[in-house]
């Protein structure tokens, strides 16, 4: 059996918590600054996220098999400013490897948009492409949509694999799923009947926008009557559980919600990863921190 030690960083509601810990992986250290998040974590989790990661001593981390990141994408998304890396949030990134290039664990899973792979002309990706692999690890990359695996939400999302050069593991291989492909649409997924086959791409603001609306993406036609997506439709088509509670002000969980890895994802490069560590014989943890 495959047990892994992993660190959560910019760790917002647990995306990839809620898929590792089903499988008994062990978790020494999630990051966040929201405090509504922390309170969500913890509440699903039982653990508190520490706050700032500059102000994280990674000497104060045990060790750990698997540093996971779904770091902040506005400096990169289409719908925020584009500004990468001179965006201060974009620099984070660095924060990220700061922890990389102490531990060096075998494993680096990143996720993003995928307007990353083009801004600047590509050069952003590719500054953070050199930064892991000089660090040690063969890189890897796909973008995945949501709608491919079972939710029936459009939902595009860049993850980059790192594996440490000593690992006898093919990053591509990680991120080759296609046996994980199933469809699905609306009208059985959330039980009403839907026009539209496949949800828009949840997102953190313009909420309640007419349903006619370019902005609009929580409207839609059910038996020929508008329907707004509850904040349990919104956590499901994110791949979480009817367990899986939420705090703060129901603006709060959509923001949330419109803020996090769909755990489809995260539960399919997990089973990728024990999958491969298996055939390799490489199960146990390396590290014992």
């Amino acid at each position: 059996m495959v047990h892994l030690k992993f660190i959560d960083l910019f760790c917002g509601i647990g995306s990839f918590h809620y898929s590792f810990m089903r499988r008994g992986w062990e978790c020494v250290m999630a990051c966040d600054i929201n405090p509504v998040v922390k309170k969500t974590y913890q509440r699903n989790f039982g653990m508190v996220p520490l706050g700032d990661i500059c102000k994280i001593d990674p000497n104060s981390v045990l060790g750990y098999d698997l540093l996971c990141a779904g770091f902040p994408c506005q400096p990169f998304s289409q719908i925020g400013h584009g500004e990468g890396f001179e965006d201060k949030r974009g620099t984070l990134f660095y924060q990220i490897m700061r922890f990389a290039e102490h531990h060096h664990p075998r494993f680096i899973v990143l996720e993003n948009v995928p307007a990353l792979l083009t801004h600047d002309d590509g050069n952003t990706f590719l500054t953070i492409r050199d930064k892991i692999v000089a660090a040690g690890y063969k890189l890897g990359k796909r973008v995945l949509n949501c709608r491919d695996y079972g939710i029936p939400q459009n939902r595009k999302r860049l993850f980059m694999v790192g594996v440490r050069n000593d690992v006898e593991v093919d990053p591509d291989s990680i991120l080759e799923l296609d046996k994980f492909r199933k469809t699905s649409n609306l009208k059985d997924f959330l039980g009403r009947d839907f026009e539209r086959e496949t949800a828009f791409t949840l997102r953190c603001g313009g909420r309640r926008s007419p349903i006619d609306d370019r902005h609009n993406w929580d409207g839609y036609l059910v038996d020929g009557q508008e329907y707004r997506l509850s904040v349990a439709d919104g956590l499901k088509l994110q791949g979480f559980g009817e367990e899986f509670i939420l705090e703060g002000s129901e603006t709060e969980q959509w923001r949330q919600i419109g803020n996090t890895i769909p755990t489809i994802f995260t539960d399919i490069i997990a089973s990728r990863l024990e999958e491969l560590l298996e055939t390799n014989g490489e199960v146990q943890a390396t590290i014992n921190g």
